[in-house]
């Protein structure tokens, strides 16, 4: 049985989640667990509302509400959402909290005492007319290395580079709009540089790693710079060294040490050691990601865990995938384009979207266009066409001619052994596919297992000898009716309120594992249950619902 922890990217805490989040991170880190959990393995999946930083702290203050409400409030939402889209996290925490301080300190504690936190002046912006030093997200200006303008002082999102706020060209303070001056302000550094060997020896080693990801990765391995994870004003967790007292920690050094405190909540509520994933070198730690965020992933969060020297086990995996477009546009708050979470599950089965987004997902940095025509047609032909009418005909065939009970089989011919065949290999083959974070792929092939069973069906025609020879048709039945029953397994990872609904046709009330399928899990004189729609076609005027919504006019 292996140890697996999942974690998946913890979402911001400053506003409501939309489908693009689910695309790249956590519809495929879902997908994972369940398939493990399936599997046996020992897994636990953790994520977390990430609760620290400047635009945090500027949207409470929009709001006129305090900090620690503002964060509690969107943290309910998100965890609401995941909820929504049958997302099963075995905990969902946040990094203001008292595991995550206590973890944060400790790593800035050991990263000192190891000699890779040094104290150093620095320059940073200060606002004269509000008093006050401007942490990244309270100054805008143009990218020093790419000229993009209207980019905040941490990094330029047009360009993935990281710099410090002073860099920024023609910078700007966002609360008065005034130029803010350079002051020198002694600050804590992370010696990130130092570890650029060690870096490359792990990324190197790890077959697991995609190549794209590692590519990108190694650009930056030659020039690393210390990095800067001190803040003044600032909402986050304070310094825990007397001679910057009243300073934070930026809120990229905390927040991927809050995978590790939502392991240590989890384990406090039940009874087990969060050691036991994060320094137990049997484990492995999966994280599932975008492809924003490599950077800190890659080289950071590593650079970090080898640095505290206390044992931690790196990531065995970091799943990396791109972003999500809706109708060739980038996703837009500001300008209202955007599908929420809440939003599409009100309209659609939320395994529905789980289908589509899993299909056009490729495991890639690749971006990719959600468009709602194509999401109608894709969802109507795999999910309600190919999987909801083999499942019809062949459990009405068997109501109506057979009792309602699975037949006994006669004697096999070579079309039934190759279908046979089929059914037993699939499980294998999607298993591989989920092994190595190939989600499409693996979706495709079940869906491949559905087509051919209906081109079965279709062939060995059942309606003709239900009569006359009706031994043919009860192996062809039993057949296909253990397809069925198998596709409930298959597809539990993907969609599993529609694998739920495929168990209770069938009147499958135990729990099934993974190597289950593949095998004749319904016994000739197993009672089916009442025959019912398992996937009903998504409409026009579905569609139409979230035209209207977008503004979009056919």
């Amino acid at each position: 049985m292996r140890k697996i922890l999942v974690t998946a990217a913890l979402p911001y805490a400053n506003g409501e989640l939309h489908i693009g989040h689910l695309k790249s991170t956590y519809i495929p880190a879902d997908i994972y667990a369940r398939y493990h959990r399936l599997k046996g393995n020992y897994v636990v999946f953790v994520c977390g509302s990430d609760q620290h930083g400047t635009p945090i702290e500027i949207a409470a203050r929009e709001a006129g509400v305090k900090v620690e409400d503002y964060v509690d409030y969107w943290m309910k939402n998100h965890a609401e959402d995941f909820k929504r889209m049958n997302i099963e996290f075995d905990i969902f925490y946040k990094t203001h909290s008292l595991e995550n301080i206590e973890m944060t300190k400790f790593f800035l504690k050991k990263l000192k005492e190891n000699g890779f936190l040094y104290k150093k002046k620095v320059l940073q912006l200060y606002c004269k007319h509000d008093g006050m030093y401007l942490a990244d997200r309270y100054v805008k200006g143009e990218c020093p290395y790419c000229g993009e303008q209207d980019q905040y002082g941490d990094h330029c999102e047009a360009c993935g580079a990281t710099y410090e706020a002073w860099q920024l060209k023609n910078p700007k303070c966002i609360l008065c709009g005034n130029k803010p001056e350079i002051k020198e302000e002694e600050h804590y550094l992370f010696k990130l540089s130092a570890f650029s060997e060690k870096l490359k020896i792990w990324i190197h080693n790890n077959p697991k790693f995609q190549k794209s990801v590692v590519k990108y990765v190694y650009n930056w391995l030659d020039s690393l710079r210390d990095w800067d994870i001190t803040r003044e004003n600032y909402w986050g967790i304070e310094m825990p060294f007397e001679d910057v007292k009243g300073k934070y920690v930026y809120v990229w050094f905390d927040a991927p040490i809050g995978y590790i405190s939502a392991t240590i909540k989890w384990a406090k509520e039940n009874n087990r050691n969060w050691e036991e994933f994060w320094k137990n070198r049997d484990a492995e730690v999966i994280h599932f990601i975008g492809k924003d965020i490599i950077y800190h992933h890659y080289l950071f969060w590593p650079a970090m865990l080898i640095g505290v020297n206390d044992n931690f086990n790196l990531p065995s995996a970091m799943p990396t995938r791109g972003f999500l477009l809706l109708e060739g546009r980038k996703f837009s708050k500001s300008r209202k384009w955007y599908i929420s979470i809440k939003r599409a599950t009100e309209i659609f089965d939320p395994d529905y979207i789980r289908f589509y987004l899993t299909l056009i997902t490729p495991y890639s940095l690749e971006d990719t266009d959600f468009k709602l025509e194509d999401f109608k047609n894709i969802v109507n032909s795999g999910l309600s066409d190919t999987i909801g009418n083999l499942i019809h005909r062949t459990l009405t065939f068997i109501t109506k001619y057979f009792n309602s009970r699975i037949p006994q089989p006669g004697e096999y011919d070579s079309l039934d052994k190759k279908m046979i065949t089929k059914l037993r290999q699939t499980p294998t083959i999607v298993g591989k596919f989920i092994e190595e974070f190939r989600l499409k792929t693996g979706l495709e092939e079940i869906l491949g297992l559905a087509r051919e069973t209906n081109k079965y069906f279709n062939t060995k025609e059942p309606w003709k000898y239900v009569k006359k020879e009706r031994e043919k048709a009860a192996t062809t039945l039993f057949i296909t009716a253990n397809i069925v029953a198998s596709l409930s397994v298959l597809l539990s990872p993907y969609t599993p309120k529609i694998a739920e609904r495929i168990k209770k046709v069938l009147n499958l009330e135990k729990t099934l594992q993974w190597d289950e399928s593949g095998t004749f899990i319904l016994p000739p004189g197993h009672a089916i249950g009442k025959i019912e729609i398992i996937a009903p076609k998504i409409t026009d005027e579905q569609i139409q619902k979230l035209r209207e919504k977008l503004g979009i006019r056919q």
